[in-house]
């Protein structure tokens, strides 16, 4: 699917902002895999020689490196529980907004439905709510 935000919407994102907010929920799932990783992961073994040749401090690169990681995660996280809080009548509440940003598909199930032949959500519906979860996280980013 093309990646490209819809002509009448009503403050549209910068397209460089809009592919970098992208590639950071893309990025979210490794992000939370590096986050453990530094939290009980030990240090780097010594290269045996008396003074080494490591000359900075690993435990200040881990904490530098986790504040960036955990700023990152705390903007993604806390845009979907403010998309959640907007679409929380219209969605069950096992709604994941990180997962319906990928899939129509969950997104339409994710839907509660007024009868029987509803069919939920078009994908005009969802294009909409990508282009407003992206713009939430660009601006908890400071990005845009």
């Amino acid at each position: 699917m093309r990646n490209y935000q819809r002509k009448k919407n009503r403050e549209p994102l910068p397209h460089a902002v809009y592919m970098q907010v992208r590639y950071k929920i893309i990025d979210y799932d490794r992000l939370k895999r590096e986050r453990l990783c530094i939290l009980h992961g030990s240090a780097a073994p010594p290269d045996g020689m008396p003074r080494g040749n490591k000359t900075s401090n690993p435990t200040e690169q881990k904490a530098i490196k986790l504040a960036y990681i955990d700023k990152e995660l705390e903007a993604i996280e806390q845009s979907a529980i403010e998309i959640m809080g907007i679409m929380s009548n219209k969605v069950h509440d096992e709604f994941n907004s990180i997962k319906a940003y990928w899939s129509y598909d969950y997104f339409n199930y994710m839907h509660i439905r007024r009868s029987d032949t509803d069919n939920g959500p078009s994908r005009r519906t969802w294009n909409y709510f990508k282009d407003e979860f992206s713009k939430k996280i660009a601006e908890r980013l400071k990005i845009f």
